[in-house]
């Protein structure tokens, strides 16, 4: 037996010996990384959690603010005659406003819940010429008429060209009408011929109403999304129309931009007159004497807020229902942790 032959076994172990080794520092090495990537990760969403918690602090101070305001000008009258640059009076015309709080800036806005088409209240007129307005005519408009009034009426009677419970539970995810209010904007989804590009106003409109009324054509009106005109929280059958925003304007009359700036110009200058001017323009006498100019007193207050020297936002929102004497007023609606914007 030679020497070479004695030592080839204890070569071949220290190869194998060297090989674990090897193996078991990877191992160990990629342990250790995803250990330190998992600490790194964890940090991060802490941060990323307690910026969230202080900017959403600061968002509720901002809402706080927005309702305090709100309640002060109402105490002295103010917020009837203030002018627009006024920056004591926030109003309900959704103008963002800016503040800081707590190492924190926050932007809030108001908007007058009672300028939106009433979406439990509005009579069949109004459903009828709002609807026409935004693009969906002929049958299509007799339809999705006929449908959100017999998804909000109480009965399970099906009006000439509604639908009931037979039509939405023969869907492939079937499912039934509500039979009462509605809870939210949103549940117009739900309601039959309430389509992504209507609810969205994706698209342009088609004043031909071909096809159900919504065209995607080049060189026609902006389509008016049907979440930017209706509200769950409308008290009347009225529309104050003192802070309605454009695309409200514009499905009321049914005009074009031009006829929705003069409204504008008129509410600026000489906000007595503008009412008159939206009543001739409506044209409909059933649809005109719901339109009013008052103080809102049902107003969505929209708040996001960011920490200095943060990136993580905010925001919050709230509706809330202010008493005409001014002396008090009461949460409506929280909407918490919404998507920042």
């Amino acid at each position: 037996m030679t020497l070479r032959s004695v030592l080839s076994p204890l070569h071949g172990e220290r190869g194998v010996a060297l090989m674990m080794v090897l193996w078991i520092f990877m191992v160990l090495s990629v342990l250790v990384a995803e250990f330190g990537r998992g600490m790194r990760d964890d940090a991060v969403a802490t941060q990323n959690m307690a910026e969230e918690v202080q900017a959403r602090g600061v968002a509720l101070g901002g809402v706080a603010q927005a309702i305090y305001r709100t309640m002060h000008s109402r105490e002295d009258n103010t917020d009837d005659e203030a002018d627009d640059d006024d920056p004591d009076v926030w109003k309900a015309d959704g103008k963002w406003h800016e503040g800081e709080y707590a190492g924190g800036k926050f932007s809030v806005r108001l908007l007058d819940e009672g300028g939106k088409i009433p979406l439990n209240r509005a009579d069949e007129a109004t459903l009828r010429r709002v609807l026409t307005n935004v693009g969906v005519t002929g049958d299509a408009q007799e339809e999705l008429t006929d449908a959100i009034l017999d998804w909000r009426d109480a009965d399970s009677m099906k009006r000439l060209h509604g639908a009931e419970a037979e039509y939405y539970l023969h869907l492939p995810t079937p499912y039934r009408p509500k039979n009462g209010p509605f809870d939210s904007v949103d549940e117009l989804l739900m309601v039959r011929g309430v389509t992504r590009e209507l609810f969205y106003g994706l698209g342009e409109r088609n004043d031909a109403g071909v096809g159900g009324g919504l065209k995607l054509a080049k060189n026609d009106k902006p389509a008016i999304a049907l979440r930017d005109i209706f509200s769950v929280f409308g008290k009347s059958a009225n529309i104050n129309v003192r802070n309605s925003p454009a695309p409200v304007l514009m499905a009321l009359m049914g005009g074009g931009e031009d006829d929705v700036d003069q409204v504008l110009e008129a509410r600026g200058t000489d906000p007595g007159s503008a009412l008159t001017l939206l009543r001739a323009k409506v044209g409909d006498p059933t649809v005109a004497r719901r339109l009013v100019d008052r103080r809102a007193t049902t107003i969505a207050i929209d708040a996001h807020a960011v920490m200095q020297g943060a990136q993580i936002q905010a925001r919050v929102g709230v509706v809330v229902d202010f008493n005409d004497d001014g002396e008090g007023f009461h949460v409506v609606r929280w909407f918490d942790h919404l998507p920042a914007i």
